[in-house]
């Protein structure tokens, strides 16, 4: 590994990687490097997601949940296209179950239009049914620009190009300490020590703990979710051939079980949000001594219990038990049998949670001296990644060969 970058990405997800690109683009004449603690590129959660291009309906309007994901939605398909990357424009059905749930459902649409998303209409009962015989619901928002990708293609040709313009990508390369020097960092690895003069933290599941150790005390703290998802039966399949979700809870940022079609032609539901016990927690019942400790020791567990903890006692029956789990998916599709639900899997979302306990529901980044921070970056992370690059390489002062030279001092994006 080159011992002395202008610029260090650690973190090889979907955000890290097109920072990377994005930095590169601007400053082809800066040494760039790129860290990964796993053997490859996109392992978390750009590997472990349903794999759903989101359009733009659930965000707050001017967040910046809501201005990237539009931005970085249209990069990416853009991307996907030139790279001949599977893409599949399936569209979205946004299900209100019941009458109670018809204003969230408004709301939505309303959240829609302001956010700039197209052709998003609304859909009577009758509608509905006619559209997707066998869902649930008494009215639908329908939100055709919904797409599908293989995002963990996007991840490894991104890899590729990164290498093949002279960005160093090391996998296998933990981060193991940070200390601050006379012209920028220097970083110690599992397998080797690297100099940087910036560095762009975009560590996912890690991103709390190497902002602190780099000297910052994050806002936040990351706390893993696991979500489990169900490959369902051929039978189901053949019957839904876009994603159907549920009207979310607007109190959380999670969107609850829903039914995806994949690119490669299978169909799954989930995810469900558990508190994971670990933070690459893949498996029930997996925990680390580690984690406990920052949970217990964390001001905002206790908020966070006493805040969501019916919503989080059933999504841990929902983990354990597949009745349970079965029941959120007839919520949607009434005939779902227990023999319809295949294999299961499992991602964890990095949530970042507030020192009162709340949930943050937008991303955060933090620029320190020499550093910026993505501290959170969930859903819809993978769809806006290229957005985010832009604005993190902003953030972090990466101008044009013309441009003038980045700011010092810290700000909270």
């Amino acid at each position: 590994m080159n011992e002395r970058f202008d610029l260090v990405v650690v973190g090889g997800g979907i955000v890290g990687l097109a920072t990377a690109r994005e930095v590169h683009r601007r400053r082809p004449d800066w040494s760039v490097g790129l860290v990964e603690k796993e053997p490859a590129v996109g392992a978390h959660q750009t590997g472990h997601n349903s794999g759903v291009v989101h359009s733009g309906v659930y965000y707050r309007p001017g967040s910046l949940k809501a201005r990237l994901c539009l931005d970085g939605r249209a990069m990416l398909l853009e991307f996907a296209a030139r790279e001949r990357i599977r893409v599949g424009r399936v569209g979205k059905l946004i299900v209100a179950a019941n009458s109670s749930e018809k204003a969230a459902l408004a709301e939505l649409g309303r959240r829609a239009i302001a956010n700039g998303v197209d052709s998003v209409t609304a859909l009577t009962e009758g509608e509905l049914h006619g559209r997707l015989p066998g869902v649930a619901g008494v009215g639908a928002l329908d939100v055709p620009t919904a797409s599908i990708i293989d995002y963990p293609a996007v991840a490894l040709r991104l890899g590729e190009q990164l290498r093949r313009d002279g960005v160093s990508v090391e996998t296998g390369w933990e981060l193991r300490s940070a200390h601050r020097t006379s012209d920028g960092w220097s970083l110690e690895g599992s397998e080797s020590v690297c100099r940087a003069g910036f560095v762009v933290n975009c560590a996912g599941l890690e991103a709390d703990l190497v902002a602190r150790a780099m000297g910052v005390a994050s806002p936040v703290a990351i706390v893993p979710f696991r979500g489990d998802f169900y490959r369902l039966s051929p039978r189901l399949r053949a019957r839904v051939p876009c994603l159907v979700y549920p009207v979310p809870d607007p109190e959380l940022p999670f969107l609850g079980v829903h039914l995806t079609p994949t690119v490669d032609g299978e169909l799954l539901a989930g995810p469900n949000a558990t508190l994971a016990l670990a933070r690459e927690g893949y498996r029930p019942g997996q925990w680390d001594v580690a984690q406990l400790w920052r949970m217990a020791m964390f001001p905002g567990t206790v908020g966070l219990v006493r805040r969501y903890g019916r919503y989080a006692a059933r999504e841990w029956l929902r983990s354990w038990c597949a009745a349970a789990y079965l029941d959120a998916v007839r919520t949607l599709w009434p005939d779902a049998t227990r023999a319809d639900l295949g294999v299961r899997s499992s991602g964890v979302r990095a949530q970042a949670i507030r020192r009162d306990g709340r949930i943050e529901d937008d991303f955060v980044f933090v620029r320190d001296p020499g550093a910026l921070h993505v501290l959170n970056a969930p859903s819809p992370a993978a769809t806006a990644a290229f957005a985010i690059a832009e604005r993190v390489a902003d953030a972090a002062g990466v101008p044009a060969p013309s441009a003038a030279e980045p700011s010092r001092g810290r700000t909270l994006i």
